[in-house]
């Protein structure tokens, strides 16, 4: 077990760090609960009531445990020492921490649990190292962004679009729009043709027939269709998240069709959102995707950015930020990377857990002619956290093309 453990002092330090925390307060208001961290036959049990944490002990509680949080030793340690949260730590593929008990009610209450590991790390470092330098912040564009409709397969198509030359299609991440791209359309359009598309059931785009796309095959349907509607020849296309790893998908389905392609905390392969987390966002999206965004979000960012990413995420209906992420956890296009042939940049915020370096390499290494850009003390959404460095290594690889 952590050696933190077996030290009163550590629980004393972790209850003051809880109690002073006006958030975890306000998070967990209901969330009146008996929690117990196990570790290797080893237990220790934290009592909350009312949003105030009333005592720590070693050993199970007499009258048993709500929810218990069951790891190993090592993934302990990561936790304490803030190398992950509860959402990495949840995470297939990533984590080792188990939800036992009463798990709906952690899924209800997500928001307190992620805030409650995080005071386990504060007390655990109390000395831990001031956040550096915010990333910079971009400038006031004059150039002017245009909204247009355009049928695609008898959906009524939203998309915006700045600029004219070479076209730079923009394809966002699981439950976001266009607005994710207000920085690039505008930043790039000096020298290009940006457009950016709301997918279907997105933004101000209509909703698809069938209901919303549950698979990320349906969603590169969609946008090769969008493409022709525009008329577009040999375009550059940019995606995020599920859209880094959709413009993958299109890439190889077409290898000499695109000039070249920004893959953004994309990779091929990524099993790492679990189904119980995606029924979850069916009964309490709002909280889930703003804990699990801020989770994801880089050291560098600044909090009006950081406060953006949430407000942006938690806009979309839960049913379609689930059908997205259940596209994106059952997305393997290992075998066809060999396909592509257009010139690929993958890009990473060092920040982004969900995506980690180890995928992005991955992948990197399955596709002929590809490159990886790392963006320090940012998270899994760079063109909204440190939009001035992104659309720099996308502007970069685009002038080499």
């Amino acid at each position: 077990m952590p050696n933190e453990f077996t030290r009163p002092d550590f629980w004393t330090a972790f209850l003051n760090e809880l109690n002073n925390d006006t958030e975890w307060a306000a998070a967990a208001k209901y969330f009146s609960v008996r929690i117990e961290l196990c570790c290797e036959g080893a237990s220790f049990a934290v009592d909350t009531r009312d949003g105030k944490a009333v005592g720590a002990a070693q050993g199970p509680l007499p009258t048993g445990a709500d929810i218990s949080l069951e790891a190993p030793e090592h993934e302990w340690e990561r936790i304490l020492d803030g190398r992950a949260d509860y959402f990495e730590a949840t995470s297939p593929a990533l984590g080792h921490l188990t939800v036992a008990g009463n798990a709906v009610a952690a899924g209800r209450n997500v928001k307190a649990l992620w805030l409650f590991l995080h005071a386990l790390s504060r007390a655990a470092r109390p000395d831990a190292q001031p956040q550096s330098a915010f990333s910079p912040a971009p400038p006031a564009y004059s150039r002017a962004v245009t909204g247009h409709y355009v049928d695609v397969n008898g959906i009524e198509t939203y998309y915006e679009e700045a600029g004219s030359g070479a076209p730079i299609v923009c394809i966002h991440a699981a439950g976001q729009d266009t607005l994710m791209y207000r920085h690039v359309v505008r930043g790039l359009s000096d020298h290009f043709r940006v457009i950016s598309v709301d997918a279907p059931g997105h933004g101000k785009t209509g909703e698809p027939s069938g209901g919303p796309f549950r698979s990320l095959t349906q969603h590169a349907d969609f946008n090769e269709s969008f493409m022709a509607a525009l008329g577009l020849e040999r375009p550059i296309i940019v995606g995020c998240s599920m859209g880094g790893n959709m413009v993958l998908e299109l890439a190889s389905r077409r290898p000499d069709y695109y000039r070249g392609v920004v893959s953004c905390e994309g990779a091929d392969y990524t099993p790492t959102v679990s189904p119980f987390l995606l029924e979850m966002l069916l009964l309490n999206g709002p909280q889930i995707l703003e804990a699990w965004s801020r989770s994801m979000t880089g050291k560098r960012t600044p909090p009006d950015r950081a406060r953006e990413v949430v407000w942006q995420l938690r806009r979309v209906a839960p049913e379609y930020i689930a059908a997205d992420l259940t596209g994106y956890a059952g997305f393997d296009r290992r075998a066809e990377m060999a396909n592509i042939t257009s010139p690929v940049l993958l890009i990473r915020g060092d920040g982004d857990w969900l995506v980690n370096q180890e995928m992005v390499d991955a992948t990197a290494s399955r596709i002929k002619d590809s490159s990886v850009t790392v963006l320090e003390g940012t998270g899994h959404y760079p063109m909204i956290e440190n939009p001035v460095e992104f659309n720099d290594a996308v502007r970069s690889f685009v002038d080499k093309l």
